[in-house]
């Protein structure tokens, strides 16, 4: 038996409206396709639906048994299109994206929050992990999209790195509050909290601080620039973090300006070589390259 999609919507359109006549203007068709419509799905089940005879056409007690069944499988062909289409326009699916903190706290927040208002239906799960576990998950497939820190050595990765400002945080009111910029002298004069000493930026930070003559004091670190940042707010010190945390209007206490010698900070955006990426994957990749851009240099203006 080979059902056909018409056959059903005939059935259901006549069980529906309760005649022949008001089925055919339902489907913009006439009456004589109406009823071979389904005369053919009676002859393919082998029994009749319907009562006939001069006058008198009315469903039979296997026209009721059938009619939630075909009323169920119209609706899940236009729910499978409706799925088809949203997934052509990468409205729908999985997306799956490892971040190191500064991404996960600093920029995929906003960008989430921008990419669902407009795709409701796609799932997104965001691990926070190491550079080098989001390597890993990328590389095996568990991971659609990476934010890692640069440099990126793995044959089995894709990577287009992105290089963001870095700027001196520290408690409104302070006196840096003053200054236009934050230079290496600045910090001789505070408790610097840092991030980890195999950090890109605590690196440069140290290299500059020795060029200008003075070992730099952080006795506090922090793992994450956005819990850094917490502990600037408190009042543990000052710190040079990222733009992507340092420049958010959080309201938290906060201040910030540029730091003079330029400190970057590298990250790059990994997906696994020669996989072929989802249409949300490449609609997001594609926000991400966006906003990368957007703050690869310091607003202009500078919050007091």
């Amino acid at each position: 038996m080979h059902l056909k999609l018409r056959h059903l919507e005939v059935f259901h359109a006549v069980m529906e409206e309760g005649s022949v006549s008001k089925a055919a203007d339902r489907l913009h068709l006439t009456q004589p396709a109406i009823s071979i419509a389904l005369s053919r799905l009676e002859d393919m089940l082998g029994f009749p639906l319907f009562h006939r005879s001069k006058g008198h056409f009315a469903p039979r007690p296997e026209a009721y048994l059938l009619h939630m069944d075909a009323e169920l499988s119209i609706l899940a062909v236009e729910q499978f299109s409706n799925r088809a289409r949203l997934i052509k326009q990468g409205g729908t699916g999985l997306l799956r994206i490892g971040a190191i903190g500064a991404a996960a706290f600093g920029l995929l927040p906003e960008l989430v929050a921008r990419y669902t208002k407009d795709n409701p239906l796609v799932e997104i799960d965001l691990r926070v992990r190491s550079s080098h576990q989001i390597s890993y998950l990328v590389s095996n497939g568990q991971c659609d999209i990476g934010l890692v820190e640069a440099p990126v050595a793995a044959p089995t990765l894709e990577v287009e790195q992105f290089s963001l400002p870095c700027v001196c945080i520290f408690p409104s009111g302070s006196a840096l509050e003053q200054k236009d910029r934050i230079t290496p002298a600045d910090l001789a004069d505070h408790r610097l909290v840092g991030i980890q000493d195999s950090n890109q930026v605590d690196r440069q930070v140290r290299a500059i601080c020795a060029e200008a003559g003075f070992e730099v004091r952080a006795p506090v670190h922090g793992f994450f620039f956005a819990v850094v940042r917490r502990m600037v707010a408190e009042g543990a010190g000052i710190a040079i973090v990222d733009a992507l945390n340092g420049c958010m209007p959080l309201q938290d206490g906060v201040s910030w300006r540029p730091f003079e010698p330029e400190i970057r900070y590298d990250t790059a955006l990994v997906v696994k070589a020669g996989a072929e990426l989802s249409l949300p994957s490449q609609a997001f990749i594609q926000i991400i390259r966006d906003e990368m851009k957007a703050r690869a240099t310091l607003p202009d203006v500078v919050p007091v």
